[in-house]
């Protein structure tokens, strides 16, 4: 890739999810300008709004990113530390050209990013992005104005709107009733302050822990459950009747239970689903990604619906949603959307609201849930892809080696064998292949974790 200015751009990771880098190594002031002014350039006028979480460096590359859009003729409607899917619920609901979201998501906290939204609150598509790297390239920014137009307003009232879309969407009365005892953990993120105010709203009481936004991240911010180990004595503590942990940006949401601690990231979509199917027609469709556990299967069939699976990324399951007129959505990763919600997209909130509204409509507490649902048998793992084997050779092992059923190529190779599968997909940014698979029992999944490493190493 070829750019007008000399910058090393080789540690950067630009995709469909945006760009991100290091600060100071690859993602420095003049990157993040250039950035800024080819997205002012495709903007052209009219509000774009401004998101971004407690990473140190969010003011001053949101400092930035406002004079290069009040330089080009842009307004900027800022909303200061929320979550990503506040973000893009305001661009939707402020009918805004679009808008920009400053967080590197779980990244540590010496990462930053620009997360591009287009109008109608969706991420960038892969043309969209195209096109910003093109102006990139040939340096053909707006002209500086010298008397712009554009003006700075707060978003305070939109993202007051986003909340009460949320709770729209469930009912109110019931979880309040409830009085339900809340732990929150934001990892001092950007739903620090968002998603205690959502729940008193819900006439939780609510513990927070880790919700001092100075981000310094206390713990690994990918909220899984091996990471949340060190949080779960401060749960138990609590007596809470459940605990939500979030990542840097909120848009990801893992739950502890009183009996079982913090859970797998990939209980969030199928509880919330339990609670969108049980109000939903039958045959009603629901998109995840091809990495997304069998459990949505299971629940789905309980209701009558059908699971479609998209390739990995918000981006792309939203796509598969709108194409297919889903009534609900969402990745293993932690990610529910609500189609409902002008989000669109991974949002927390949502799959706070419709768990909370499963155990007020139900009755029961989220661990007598949790033992309705099938165990959870799965493996996530990363592999360094040996010198001179290419990926299809790979791909040709694993087929010979699992004689699949039904495999799909939309997204590397994603394989089918009655009752497990196996997804293997190069990653974008190094070289190195994941393979995740999942299996109906702990005894086939390291059968076949062994064939997997055979694959692999021969």
């Amino acid at each position: 890739m070829h750019f007008t200015k000399e910058y090393d751009l080789s540690s950067l990771m630009i995709s469909i999810s945006g760009v991100r880098g290091k600060i100071g190594q690859g993602f420095g002031l003049e990157e993040a300008l250039s950035f800024s002014k080819s997205f002012a350039t495709m903007m052209n006028g009219g509000t774009v709004v401004i998101g971004r979480d407690s990473r140190p460096s969010g003011p001053y590359l949101e400092s930035l990113l406002t004079s290069a859009l009040l330089a080009s003729g842009s307004s900027v409607l800022t909303l200061g530390l929320v979550p990503t899917p506040t973000t893009k619920a305001v661009v939707n609901l402020a009918k805004a050209n679009g808008g920009i979201m400053i967080s590197a998501s779980h990244n540590p906290m010496e990462w930053n990013a620009f997360k591009f939204i287009s109008k109608k609150g969706f991420f960038f598509s892969a043309n969209e992005n195209q096109t910003l790297l093109s102006i990139l390239q040939s340096g053909k920014f707006f002209k500086e104005q010298i008397s712009p137009k554009g003006y700075i307003d707060s978003g305070e009232d939109y993202i007051d709107l986003h909340l009460s879309s949320v709770l729209k969407r469930v009912n109110v009365t019931k979880i309040k009733k409830k009085k339900f005892t809340v732990f929150v953990d934001a990892v001092g993120g950007a739903g620090s302050y968002v998603v205690p105010k959502f729940l008193q709203m819900l006439g939780c009481k609510v513990i927070s822990h880790n919700c001092n936004p100075d981000g310094t991240f206390p713990r690994p911010p990918e909220p899984t459950a091996k990471a949340l180990k060190t949080v779960e004595p401060y749960f138990k503590k609590s007596k809470a009747n459940i605990g939500f942990a979030l990542d840097p940006d909120a848009d990801r949401l893992v739950l502890f239970t009183p009996k079982r601690g913090a859970i797998s990231e990939e209980y969030t979509l199928p509880l919330a689903l339990m609670n969108v199917l049980s109000e939903s027609k039958k045959k009603s469709k629901v998109v995840v990604n091809l990495s997304t556990s069998f459990l949505n299967e299971e629940v789905a069939s309980r209701f009558g619906g059908e699971v479609i699976r998209s390739k990995v990324g918000e981006a792309n399951v939203v796509e598969e949603m709108i194409r297919t007129k889903s009534v609900f959505g969402g990745e293993g990763n932690g990610g529910v959307i609500d189609p409902n919600i002008p989000s669109f997209g991974r949002d927390t909130l949502s799959g706070i609201a419709h768990i909370l509204n499963l155990m007020a409509e139900t009755g029961n507490t989220i661990d007598e849930l949790m033992d309705g649902l099938p165990n959870l048998f799965m493996d996530k793992q990363s592999f360094p892809l040996a010198k001179g084997i290419s990926l299809e050779s790979l791909y040709n092992k694993f087929q010979t080696e699992f004689s699949p059923k039904l495999i799909s190529e939309k997204d590397g190779l994603w394989m089918y064998m009655s009752d497990s599968w196996i997804h293997i997909r190069p990653s974008n940014t190094e070289p190195i292949f994941r393979v995740i698979t999942e299996t109906k029992s702990q005894s086939d999944l390291e059968s076949t974790l062994k064939r997997v490493k055979q694959c692999v190493e021969s």
